[in-house]
């Protein structure tokens, strides 16, 4: 009956031998189950990879033998040195552990934000002006825990004798924190010194230096991500951001709601913020899809999600747009053109990065502290008690009939005080 299918589609000269024979790999895999307990496939490879070892064909079992004596005692060598590149240490293609981070191509990071990835290639020289530099160091200001104490400072010293909502506050936030973070750092240097603050902050607040860098490409969590003027032949500048948003339910309520959006857009370049020479933090500026119309992106009737890059958000022209995430907020997607609809994209998302495979074994995750919202100072202004439940959820219950226990408690207490006159 496939075949029958088949056959309406393609010409005659399409079925040959080999095609006749994928025919029956689904019914082979009913009845003989996996391929790895019936196939001959890996010992033929294996017997191939033997037999290119042979060197002598007068003696072809010698050379095998020596040959993998030789592997063997590499092998066995390769376990003990320390500093070298062999044949079991070498590095992946998106490598980008913290071993790398000593090198003198690898941007020293700061201890304030976690390990995000490794540059690939010479960085090229990038400048910083205007509304780019604020947004950018905006961004690393908001996205850093260390600062949350001071941005429910400034909100605290906002709110003084002033009742103001939560809309006002996060506008006058995103346009002065950080002028007010800088005059803030350096009134408590005067006041305690120095030495009263971290060196690392000290630093933040200054913000960054006009001369940055850029980079071609960018390895984090064992993806590869490429700026959008780089992608030819393949894709790597797609990413996917979920990320905590304020909504408005009408255009009159000044209280947002936070919840979860799912963001998606394509890396526009790959900057690196220099902190006076002190440390350096990457960031992926990147454009994206208006996610909030449906002219931006939609559901089609399969489920898979369309987006439009004809209408796109946070642009960079104003002071509140976001153009910028940290290389290890984002994940890796890829966009296919829908044929059946112009100006339209099929986004595709990775199932995991390159080398990495899945054994049964979840890897424990790094909890991060979230970034600071506006939404939070609910807390610091409506300061109720927790309700505390001490009822353990790690074993099962035991039902106990109340009036049973009660009963045995008052024989046992009624004995007791038998034995106290008694004595």
């Amino acid at each position: 009956m496939t075949l029958c299918r088949m056959e309406m589609i393609f010409p005659p000269g399409f079925f040959t031998v080999m095609v006749h024979l994928v025919m029956h790999l689904a019914t082979e895999a009913k009845i003989g189950g996996p391929v790895c307990y019936r196939s001959m496939w890996f010992t033929e490879r294996y017997l191939g990879r033997l037999k290119s070892n042979v060197r002598n064909k007068a003696h072809p079992e010698g050379s095998i033998a020596e040959a993998y004596l030789a592997d063997e005692c590499m092998t066995f060598c390769s376990r003990y040195i320390v500093g070298f590149e062999t044949e079991h240490n070498l590095p992946s293609r998106n490598e980008d552990s913290e071993e790398l981070v000593g090198r003198s191509d690898v941007p020293r990071r700061s201890t304030l934000f976690p390990h995000a990835g490794n540059p690939v290639g010479n960085p090229g020289n990038y400048v910083l002006r205007g509304l780019e530099k604020v947004q950018a160091h905006r961004y690393v200001l908001f996205n850093c825990s260390d600062v949350n104490s001071y941005l429910r400072a400034h909100a605290d010293e906002m709110t003084h004798r002033r009742n103001l909502n939560v809309d006002t506050i996060e506008r006058t936030q995103n346009e002065k924190f950080h002028e007010w973070f800088r005059a803030h750092i350096k009134k408590l240097e005067k006041e305690n010194g120095i030495n009263g603050i971290k060196n690392d902050i000290r630093w933040l607040s200054r913000g960054p230096v006009n001369a940055a860098r850029r980079y071609r490409a960018f390895n984090s969590r064992g993806f590869r991500f490429r700026p959008k003027r780089l992608d030819k032949k393949t894709q790597n500048s797609g990413v996917m951001v979920t990320a905590k948003t304020s909504r408005y339910a009408t255009a009159g309520n000044a209280n947002p709601v936070l919840r979860d959006v799912t963001y998606y857009g394509r890396v526009i370049d790959i900057v690196e913020l220099n902190y006076s020479g002190q440390f350096s933090v990457v960031l992926f500026k990147c454009e994206w899809i208006d996610v909030f119309s449906e002219e931006g992106i939609q559901k089609d009737k399969y489920g898979y999600t369309l987006v439009n890059f004809s209408h796109l958000m946070h642009k960079g022209d104003k002071i509140e747009h976001e153009p910028f995430i940290f290389p290890d907020q984002a994940d890796q997607v890829f966009y296919v053109e829908d044929e059946h609809n112009p100006g339209w994209s099929v986004v595709m998302k990775q199932p995991r990065p390159r080398d990495v495979y899945d054994i049964g074994i979840e890897r424990a995750v790094d909890t991060e502290t979230e970034p600071f919202h506006v939404s939070h100072l609910g807390e610091m202004f409506k300061r109720k008690n927790n309700n505390q439940y001490w009822v353990r959820t790690d074993v099962e219950g035991t039902l106990v009939d109340a009036n049973i226990a009660s009963s045995k408690e008052e024989g046992q207490n009624h004995e007791g005080c038998g034995e106290e006159v008694e004595t």
